[in-house]
């Protein structure tokens, strides 16, 4: 049986690998269809929250400890 701190921070690194591999494309994207108008960092500012909460659950910060 798998540790249960381990699997919660296995996830959150899928998580964050996840924003990671989508602003890699959204950026470039953001700079061909409007150079002007920096859209990227609302959709990463607003994932970025969310990424953190779980960094904190997965360090057992916040949450139920088992």
């Amino acid at each position: 049986m798998s540790d249960p701190r381990a699997d919660k921070i296995r996830k959150f690194r899928l998580h964050a690998i996840l924003f990671l591999a989508v602003l890699v494309v959204m950026i470039p994207v953001n700079f061909l269809v409007s150079p002007g108008n920096p859209w990227w960092m609302y959709f990463a500012f607003a994932w970025a929250l969310p990424l953190f909460a779980h960094w904190l659950y997965a360090r057992e910060i916040i949450g139920a400890r088992r």
